[in-house]
């Protein structure tokens, strides 16, 4: 493993979630919930040797890199059981490094956790506060093989329940338990299925003992290892048996076994009279929420004066500082929404676009130019009068846009399949005249956005249905690269990184975060993103990346160094909000939520950008 404290060359204040490069596995899961319940902790990973495996590699983390073989800090952690602190070089960081341990107190791996720090901070207080961290995920851990395993075997089973609950309370109120867990036939199922449980699992399907108990009622008792296991039928408050409950004890040679028993049924008497019913075990409660006294972006206003009364998608912003002015397309309404930039109200729905996308204001010309896929073209307005006073004529399909200050010249794709063609063109064109200086067609019938270099000839280019992104020389206008992103496809939105050689490409299916160096072309990370996402922006004072989900999650990521960015925590938006703006002026994330196929919803949300 490098180390993480070594690394750490920006701040990280807050903790990070979700960043892997597999699917998700209980391991992850316990990573994302610790770090949601702990705001201190920067970066967390476990590392463990996976069953049937004879490498330690990192299996869950929040800066991605799973499956990267531990190094010999590592190892020595786990081989020997003694910790490893250093602070990083910058002096910002502190890495605290343990074993990490399961409900048996057996060393099953090495845990990393790293701290903020600042010259004078109690570094044994940290380590403390890290091995808390670890005990406390200690008593969550039945086996190696239980971190490898999914946490939801059954994802459609709810996990935020009151059976979870009883579970955590219980085994906060016991602290001689080592594992607990609830089987039911939740309502609308047709199996016997765990539905709350110290050690994860929810979903998986009960075994032969859980059944054996319940038909029998005879209890199940046994020795396993250094444990002792009790299965016995689980009652609710007017006595009715509801399942069966796994009540799992310390054993070692000698032990009251009898004693065990009835300290299980004890408890299982105990959760008896907080249990209404079957179907009150699986009523929702919320997720405990942790203050985040660092968050990367905090929702600060929302258009609830306006509704925008239509269907369809929204695409993107357009904004003039000067002119406090923020303008919307209105995709699939073929208008242009304007809005107050500072208090996002609503003041005009604009009209002569048929079918918007992006917008470009030119503020030395004072004109707005708006990409059209609209028999109309591409449409040049006076940014006063809104009077369309010249097009750029293009193939039908104008789509994504991209100024390039260094040249003054605009980059339009056109063409592609939503228009009937099979073939895409990259055009560069006058934004004023609309003269056009060079196009470039490409063998793709989805082509997406474009990034251009400001101290560089290149133009990258997301070629949607080839999954790759093409580099185009300035100059000759041909495509001098090819980059193949592994792993995912439809490669709709992109930000460039230039200073740090980074390229950002987000995907759908799955949805993704690929980093390129732009040097080669080779990924140098790869983060799970909110699905459907319609924008990517790169924030190089924060240096972060900010991509917005149609699901209804803003993702960020902290660029730790160019080639290691830890997730941070996502920030709640809207469900339809996938493309936004940046604008740096104002410290600002505009994010535009469509109202839907139905008309239901839409709104624009503005959040404060964190330190």
């Amino acid at each position: 493993m490098v180390r993480y404290a070594m690394l750490l060359a920006t701040t990280l204040l807050a903790p990070p979630l979700l960043a892997q490069t597999t699917a998700p596995n209980y391991a992850q899961h316990l990573v994302d919930e610790t770090l949601a319940a702990h705001p201190d902790i920067a970066i967390m990973a476990m590392h463990v040797t996976p069953p049937k495996q004879t490498v330690n590699v990192i299996i869950a983390s929040n800066i991605g890199r799973i499956g990267k073989p531990a190094d010999s800090d590592d190892m020595g952690v786990v081989n020997t059981g003694k910790p490893v602190l250093e602070v990083n070089k910058e002096g910002d960081h502190f890495e605290v490094e343990v074993p990490l341990k399961d409900v048996t107190d057996d060393t099953v791996g090495a845990l990393s956790i790293v701290y903020p720090y600042a010259a004078g901070d109690d570094k044994a207080a940290l380590a403390k506060k890290a091995e808390v961290v670890r005990d406390q995920l200690r008593r969550r851990i039945s086996n190696v093989a239980n971190l490898t395993q999914p946490y939801a075997f059954d994802s459609s089973v709810p996990t935020h329940t009151y059976a979870q609950q009883l579970v955590d309370q219980t085994m906060a109120a016991h602290p001689k338990l080592l594992i607990l867990m609830l089987h039911i036939v939740p309502p609308g199922k047709s199996v016997n299925m765990v539905v709350g449980s110290s050690i994860g699992r929810i979903g998986k399907q009960a075994d032969d003992d859980d059944m054996r108990a319940i038909n029998t009622g005879i209890p199940n008792l046994e020795v396993n290892g250094h444990r002792f296991e009790v299965e016995a039928r689980l009652l609710d408050a007017s006595g009715k048996t509801i399942g069966a409950i796994g009540i799992v004890f310390p054993y070692k040679p000698g032990d009251d076994k009898d004693a065990l028993k009835r300290e299980g049924f004890a408890i299982r008497d105990e959760l008896r009279k907080k249990i209404p019913s079957l179907a009150g075990l699986m009523q929702p409660v919320p997720a405990a929420k942790v203050a985040d006294l660092h968050p990367t972006a905090t929702l600060i206003g929302r258009s609830t004066g306006w509704k925008p009364g239509y269907s369809g998608d929204f695409d993107h912003f357009g904004y003039d500082l000067k002119g406090n002015r923020l303008w919307l397309a209105a995709e699939d309404h073929g208008t242009l929404e304007l809005l107050n930039l500072r208090t996002g109200r609503h003041e005009r729905t604009l009209t002569g676009v048929e079918t918007p996308h992006a917008i470009i204001y030119l503020p030395k010309a004072n004109r707005l130019i708006v990409t059209d896929s609209g028999k109309g073209m591409t449409k040049v307005f006076d940014a006063t009068t809104y009077k369309v006073v010249s097009h750029i004529a293009l193939e039908p399909g104008a789509d994504s846009a991209e100024l390039d200050p260094s040249t003054g010249h605009l980059y339009i794709v056109t063409g592609g399949k939503d228009v009937g063609m099979k073939d895409c063109f990259l055009n560069e064109v006058d934004p004023l005249t609309g003269h056009v200086y060079n196009k470039l067609r490409f063998d793709s019938d989805h082509t997406e956005a474009v990034k251009a270099e400001q101290h560089g000839n290149r133009l990258f280019v997301n070629v949607a249905d080839h999954d790759e992104v093409d580099v185009v020389d300035k100059k000759t206008f041909k495509v001098i690269a090819r980059w193949p992103l592994s792993g995912a496809k439809t490669n709709l939105s992109m930000a460039l990184d230039e200073a740090d050689h980074r390229l950002f490409v987000g995907t759908r299916s799955p949805s993704k975060l690929f980093v390129l160096n732009t040097d080669t072309g080779a990924t140098v990370a790869t983060l799970d993103a909110p699905a459907t996402s319609d924008g990517l922006f790169w924030d190089s004072v924060r240096r972060r990346v900010y991509l917005p989900g149609g699901d209804g999650d803003l993702g960020v990521y902290q660029q730790v160094t160019p080639d290691l960015y830890a997730t941070r925590p996502r920030i709640p938006s809207a469900v339809g909000a996938k493309s936004g703006i940046v604008v740096p002026e104002l410290n600002r994330l505009y994010l535009a939520a469509s109202p839907g196929e139905h008309g239901k919803g839409g709104e624009v949300l503005w959040f404060a950008l964190g330190k």
